[in-house]
Parts: C-alpha cells; sequence; structure tokens
C-alpha cells in the first residue's frame, strides 16, 4: 500500500531540499573561481608586460639532512629563465656534513650564497632563525621561501611568481602539490584544505597557507621583526608569516601551473607531524576560528544530509512509506553524483588524478581524519611544539 500523507510530504520535501542545497556547501563548489585565476596566462622571460620590470629576489633555502634534495632541486632554482638578477641563499646546519659537500659542489655559482646556523643555537625554531639569518642575508627586497624537498615545474616558476610584486602587495602565496607517489588520500586531503585558504587568499584576507612557496617583501619582515612573537613554536613558519603579514588589500595569489612546485611525498612521521602541530599553532594565530567555521559547517551539513538519507530510508521501510524509500534513495545518488562531479572537476583543475568513486569516501573520512589527529594532540606532550627555554 502506498502511503501519502503530510509526514511523507513532508519528509520528500526535507529530501529534496538536502540534496539540492547541501553538496553546495562545499569548497570545491565555491572556489570554482580560481579556473579562472588559474588560466591567466603569466609572463615569460623578456615577454613581462614593460610597464613592471620583475624585481630582483632572494630565494630562502634552509635545507637540513636533505642532500639528495639539494643536490637534485637546486639545478633548478640555480636555472631560472628570468629577466633581472636573483639569488639563492641557503642556511644550512653547520653540523650538516653531507649538505655542505652538496654545496661545494657548487661553489662559485654566481647566483648562489650560502650561509650557516651555528651549533650554539638553541632554545627556538631552528629553521625559524635560518629563515630570519637568509631574509638578513638578502640584498633585495623581494624573499621568496621554499624548502629543498620542492621543485618548480620548470624555469618560469621565479617570473610567474615574481608578476605579483606590484607596488600595491607585501606578499605573494603560491601554489604547492604533492608529487603521483604521494597516497591519493593525501593528495585528496591537501588540496581541499588549500580551496578553504586559496578562496580566503581571494576574498579576504589569507589566514595560512599550507604552500611551500611564498613570497614576502624583506622590508616587511624586517621592520615587524619577522617571527616575533611565535618564534618559541617549532612548526608553522610559512603559517605564521601568511598570518602575520597578510592584510584585506595586500595578498597575491599565483596559481598558474608555471607558479607550481611540487613536493616530495611526505613520509608518515612528516605527515602526522603535520597535524599535530598545527593543532598546537592554530591556537596562537589570529582569525583561526573564522577559517574553521565554514569548514565545519561543510562536515555537519554533509554528515547530516547522510544521516538523514539514511535514517529516512530505515524509517520508510519500517512504515511501509515506499514513496520516502524511493525519494530517499533517489537523493543519494544525487548528493553523491552532485559532489563527485564538482570534486572531480577541482581536482582536474589541479591536474590531480582522483577517481570520481574517492570523492566522496575521502569528504566523509576527512572528519575522521581530524579526530584522530586531535586525540593524539591531546594524549602528546605539548612542551613537543615548543622551545622549551624561551
Amino acid at each position: 500500500m502506498i502511503v501519502f500523507d503530510n509526514i511523507t510530504i513532508y519528509i520528500c520535501t526535507a529530501l529534496v531540499l538536502l540534496a539540492a542545497v547541501t553538496p553546495l556547501l562545499n569548497p570545491f563548489f565555491r572556489g570554482r573561481k580560481l579556473q579562472t585565476e588559474r588560466t591567466s596566462e603569466p609572463a615569460t622571460d623578456g615577454q613581462e608586460d614593460n610597464t613592471q620590470q620583475l624585481p630582483k629576489v632572494s630565494i630562502i633555502l634552509t635545507p637540513h639532512e636533505n642532500a639528495p634534495e639539494l643536490e637534485a632541486n637546486l639545478p633548478l632554482l640555480l636555472n631560472q629563465q628570468y629577466s633581472n638578477d636573483y639569488k639563492v641563499i641557503v642556511v644550512a646546519w653547520k653540523s650538516d656534513s653531507e649538505t655542505e659537500d652538496v654545496l661545494k659542489r657548487f661553489l662559485g655559482h654566481q647566483r648562489l650564497y650560502t650561509t650557516f646556523i651555528p651549533d650554539s643555537s638553541r632554545y627556538m625554531s631552528r629553521k625559524k632563525l635560518a629563515i630570519t639569518l637568509g631574509a638578513k642575508a638578502s640584498k633585495y627586497e623581494w624573499l621568496l621561501f621554499t624548502d629543498i624537498e620542492c621543485k618548480p615545474q620548470g624555469d618560469q616558476w621565479l617570473a610567474t611568481m615574481a608578476r605579483n610584486c606590484t607596488t600595491d602587495k607585501d606578499l605573494v602565496i603560491g601554489y604547492t602539490r604533492y608529487d603521483d607517489e604521494t597516497p591519493a588520500y593525501r593528495r585528496f586531503e591537501r588540496l581541499h584544505t588549500s580551496y578553504y585558504l586559496m578562496r580566503e587568499d581571494l576574498k579576504g584576507t589569507a589566514y595560512r597557507t599550507n604552500s611551500n612557496n611564498l613570497m614576502l617583501r624583506k622590508s616587511i619582515f624586517m621592520e615587524q621583526e619577522g617571527f616575533r612573537g611565535n618564534l618559541k613554536y617549532l612548526r608553522g613558519e610559512y603559517d605564521f608569516l601568511v598570518n602575520k603579514f597578510a592584510g584585506k588589500d595586500n595578498t597575491a595569489l599565483e596559481i598558474h601551473p608555471d607558479a607550481w612546485l611540487t613536493e616530495q611525498a611526505p613520509t608518515d612521521k612528516s605527515w602526522r607531524n603535520k597535524h599535530l602541530f598545527y593543532r598546537e599553532n592554530r591556537l596562537h594565530m589570529k582569525r583561526s576560528a573564522m577559517h574553521r567555521f565554514l569548514f565545519n559547517l561543510d562536515q555537519w551539513a554533509m554528515h547530516l544530509t547522510y544521516l538523514s538519507i539514511l535514517a529516512a530510508i530505515i524509517f520508510s521501510i519500517i512504515t511501509q512509506r515506499w514513496i520516502i524509500t524511493g525519494v530517499a534513495v533517489i537523493s543519494l545518488l544525487a548528493v553523491t553524483i552532485i559532489r563527485s562531479i564538482i570534486g572531480q572537476k577541482a581536482m582536474s583543475r589541479f591536474n590531480e588524478d582522483i577517481g570520481k568513486m574517492s570523492i566522496v569516501p575521502y569528504e566523509l573520512s576527512i572528519v575522521w581524519h581530524q579526530l584522530s589527529y586531535w586525540m593524539k594532540y591531546k594524549r602528546a606532550d605539548k612542551y613537543d611544539f615548543i622551545s622549551h627555554k624561551l
């Protein structure tokens, strides 16, 4: 017997509304404007707008026990096609003999400058110290921070990033992707997070970055004393730089493929630590609650939608309201298909080969991964996240 009463009408209406609205509560849907940003053609060497000369730039590297990556990627950084002068400043740990050996093989290169952190440096983040020393060593106004585990897509990386160094900008945020050897879920999660962050870069004030591809004016860095206020936190260097120096209109986002960096697959330990340290760092950054609001809204909406559809199917079977069963099944298919299509388009914009069938399971699992990191963070010794004596 087909039951068609007010309860059936109300439930079916609610299911249709959920299926139509909640897939749009999605960072991939909100970030569809990024497609326009991505297709803007870069100014190649010798072809940039004559009204804007590319600035002189210092690329700051802080390798530590990364001798193989340094040997592989340093030549890519030293041989960028660039119409102005630039330097690669490498700040290494004095005790890292393998890194020193690699640097000796590049001695005499006109674009390379090296310096070292003394062994006596303690009680603060040594990476932040290395970045600060690199900034002080720079003779140029624009600093480009990256990590040696990252390599540019080609020889137009620097020129494409630097085209954003206009008089009204103090900060330029680029894009970094994991290499294809990285598990698909990790590549998905990074891009999922990036969509939230990049939308903030375009729409408001940047919160942080999960990219290793960042430009900043030296004068701003020095005037505001660099990492002053967050020196004791051991990780999150680029997060703190963006959070401190980003303003409403002083930040540019560069996501043309020529400006991308590719980062080697993270180890399980570095992947876990990245999430645990962020849990600590976000407590000390501005705009953190505002940033998390959209993520929490999207997760609640998605999970409540699937739970509501499941509850409606169970209720309809028990009460033999088969109209509700049909509408619930159609709603389930509609939500899943729409989310998969939106997600797949977002993946393709950044050349991520992640199948449609994986999109929804990955979306649903993000919050549970985050819960596991939260539990590990709560059990961790909080002194592991700071330099003890500062």
